[in-house]
C-alpha cells in the first residue's frame, strides 16, 4: 500500500502552543474522494514500526492521531442510494483530510531497550499517566510516647498518618496478540522485581506495585482489520516510608517498603506479616517485565 496521488492544501499547516509545552499540530491535505481511505490507512502506518506517520522531520516524536474527511465541493456521482447498508454517495471531487498530530511518549515512537522492562512489540503503542491520593492510617497509642517526657500515649490517643497512594495507568493499543495467560498470572500480583512502566520514566522498587486490574476493548486498526484490542492496565503503587529510624538500620526514609510490609509496633520498624506454615508473604510476586514480552 502507498499513498495515492494528493496535494498539500494552501491552509496548511495549522500550529499553535503555550509556554506551558501544549502544541497543536495540523495538516491538511487534497485527494481524489474515491482514495480518502487509501490516504488515510497508509497515513496512519507509515511511521517507524507501522505506527502514524510523524507530523515533520523537526517533529519526529509527535505523530498522526486524527483524522477528520471533508470535501471542496459536492458533486456527487449519483442522486440518491436506495440500501445505506450496502449504498454510500460517491463524489467526483477532491476530499480534504484533515490530520491532527499528538506528541506521544517514546514508547511510541521507538522501541526500546528490552531490559528495562518496558519494550513492547512492534506496532503496538503505550499511553502512560499518573495520579495520587492519600490513605489515612492509624498507629496504636502503645507504640509511641511523648516527645516531652516519653511517658506512653493513653489508649484513647489515635494518631492518623497519610500514606501517599498513586495510581498508574497503562493504555495499551493495537495489540494482535494478547498475552492472556500471563496477564492472569499477574492480576493481584506484585512486582518481584523492580520494574518500568511503557511511558513511565520511574523505576518502581520491588513489591510496590500491585497489578489492580485490566480493561479491555475490541478496536479496529487503519487497515479495518478487526480483532485488534485496546487494554488499560491499572496498576496501584504503595511505596512505604520509614516513620523513624528504624531497627534494620536504615535511618528516615532511606528504605522504601511496598505491599508485603506492615509496621511493627513493637520495634518500630516495618516487617512482612507471613503464612504459617510456609512464610509465605500477603501477596503473591510476579515479574511485571513479562507483561509486555509475554506472547500467551
Amino acid at each position: 500500500m502507498s499513498y495515492p496521488s494528493f496535494e498539500e492544501h494552501e491552509d496548511s499547516p495549522i500550529e499553535s502552543g503555550n509556554r506551558s509545552g501544549q502544541f497543536t499540530f495540523q495538516r491538511v491535505f487534497l485527494t481524489a474522494f474515491a482514495d480518502r481511505w487509501q490516504f488515510v490507512r497508509h497515513h496512519f502506518v507509515a511511521g517507524p514500526f507501522g505506527l502514524p506517520a510523524s507530523y515533520s522531520n523537526d517533529w519526529p516524536g509527535v505523530l498522526a492521531d486524527t483524522f477528520s474527511i471533508d470535501r471542496i465541493v459536492n458533486k456527487p456521482t449519483q442522486a440518491a442510494i436506495s440500501d445505506p447498508n450496502t449504498q454510500q454517495l460517491t463524489h467526483d471531487a477532491l476530499a480534504k483530510i484533515t490530520i491532527g498530530y499528538t506528541p506521544l511518549t517514546p514508547n511510541e515512537l521507538e522501541q526500546v531497550d528490552p531490559n528495562q522492562g518496558d519494550s513492547l512489540p512492534s506496532g503496538t503503542f503505550a499511553k502512560y499517566n499518573q495520579s495520587s491520593n492519600v490513605e489515612f492510617r492509624e498507629v496504636v497509642s502503645r507504640a509511641m510516647v511523648w516527645q516531652s517526657d516519653q511517658d506512653t500515649l493513653p489508649p484513647d490517643i489515635r494518631q492518623v498518618l497519610g500514606q501517599s497512594i498513586t495510581g498508574h495507568v497503562v493504555q495499551w493499543s493495537q495489540v494482535r496478540q494478547v498475552p492472556w495467560v500471563t496477564i492472569g498470572n499477574a492480576k493481584g500480583c506484585v512486582n518481584e522485581l523492580p520494574c518500568r512502566l511503557p511511558g513511565s520514566p520511574q523505576t518502581f522498587a520491588a513489591e510496590t506495585l500491585l497489578l489492580e486490574g485490566v480493561d479491555d476493548e475490541t478496536t479496529v486498526d487503519m487497515q479495518l482489520q478487526v480483532g485488534t484490542r485496546q487494554l488499560t492496565l491499572r496498576f496501584t503503587e504503595m511505596a512505604q516510608k520509614n516513620l523513624v529510624s528504624s531497627a534494620d538500620g536504615a535511618a528516615g526514609s532511606g528504605t522504601v517498603y511496598g505491599w508485603n510490609h506492615q509496621w511493627r509496633d513493637d520495634t518500630g520498624a516495618y516487617d512482612k506479616p507471613v503464612s504459617w506454615p510456609g512464610l509465605k508473604p500477603m501477596y503473591k510476586t510476579f515479574d511485571f517485565n513479562l507483561l509486555w514480552s509475554a506472547t500467551v
